[in-house]
């Protein structure tokens, strides 16, 4: 589909406030940029900066929500129109994770309909990465800096305005609708300016990956010993259990379903984030003797986590369950760089 060269001033504009749309987008701060609700100027300014220290996971699987009200007293189920949201800022790692999520909570047997209407209602803009933080790694798991499909609209900043990209006639529409339908078809030149700013920010993300030697993908994944295997005790003495690497990480869709009173004949059914390498996580119930949990050990919950993104997400999915986003080695208080497990383990 076309390409455009806008200037800032027009990319301000569809990132303007718009009467009865919520539009997410980067905001700049003094390490990463934060997601949240957008400031056009601000926002602006975060396109040229590394992804954002957080996905845009929870504006599609909210990290706690309500799923249904029962009991004689809950009031008649009823299901209010998703409002319209735009998410700008999207890096190529983010989608595809987008991508990895559609595909465990939209195919299959049953589906997510929450899930579903927050993506049917949402116009994503994505962006190119012009620069990146010490723990980017897409190239590292088989992607790059920059999109090449499964957005709406994608954004590639120049040193002297950006092109943007249109990915669905959703985002034509978006696009005609912010800032009118007589844009500037992109030169040669400038699609060339675009390009070749893409292949340096993917060289500069290979070159601070090349102490690492692994290479993943889809359809090739490292070999990597199973939960047993003593290896994994050298990384989880440094695990404090918290989930931060879980609950940062923008594939990760493990939840925990619980009931609350709100009254002698109403309840509520809520969903939440959960985390494999709690404790808690799959524990049973039973009585003395009993094996309450699966994975008792901490080491093995670790494995567990490795393994479900680059050995059991491609066989179930087809997909590796990493994006090399980097974001889980940013939260990590144990410093555990998930690139330093796959690379010793995988050896």
């Amino acid at each position: 589909m076309a390409t455009y060269r806008v200037d800032e001033g027009t990319l301000t504009a569809l990132l303007g406030e718009r009467d009865g749309v919520f539009i997410f987008a980067p905001s700049p701060t003094e390490r990463l940029p934060w997601m949240g609700v957008a400031d056009a100027e601000a926002s602006l300014a975060a396109l040229r900066q590394p992804r954002s220290a957080q996905s845009a996971k929870g504006l599609f699987f909210p990290a706690a929500e309500s799923v249904g009200r029962y009991g004689s007293a809950a009031p008649p189920a009823a299901q209010d129109a998703e409002p319209r949201r735009v998410v700008a800022g999207v890096r190529a790692c983010e989608l595809r994770a987008q991508t990895y999520l559609d595909k465990v909570l939209l195919e299959g047997e049953f589906e997510d309909p929450a899930y579903r209407r927050r993506r049917e209602a949402t116009v994503v803009i994505a962006c190119d990465c012009v620069d990146c933080a010490e723990s980017c790694a897409c190239t590292l798991t088989g992607g790059r800096p920059f999109a090449t499909g499964g957005f709406d609209l994608n954004v590639s900043p120049l040193d002297d305005g950006f092109l943007v990209e249109v990915g669905t006639p959703k985002g034509e529409a978006w696009l005609t609708e912010s800032v009118g339908s007589d844009l500037p078809d992109a030169t040669p030149g400038q699609v060339g300016q675009r390009d070749a700013a893409r292949e340096r920010i993917t060289q500069r993300v290979r070159e601070q990956n090349a102490r690492f030697t692994f290479a993943a993908s889809d359809e090739s994944q490292p070999a990597l010993p199973n939960d047993a295997d003593d290896g994994w005790r050298r990384f989880s003495g440094d695990c404090v259990e918290c989930g931060a690497c879980t609950h940062i990480c923008p594939t990760c869709h493990c939840f925990y379903l619980y009931d609350q009173a709100l009254g002698p004949e109403e309840f509520e059914r809520l969903r939440t984030w959960d985390s494999c390498l709690l404790s808690s996580y799959h524990r049973m119930a039973g009585g003395p003797q009993m094996k309450l949990s699966p994975r008792p050990g901490l080491s093995s919950r670790l494995a567990n986590r490795v393994l479900h993104k680059f050995t059991y997400s491609p066989q179930q999915y087809g997909l590796l369950g990493c994006v090399g986003c980097g974001r889980c080695i940013d939260a990590c208080p144990g410093a555990i760089d998930i690139r330093e497990v796959v690379q010793e383990l995988g050896e």
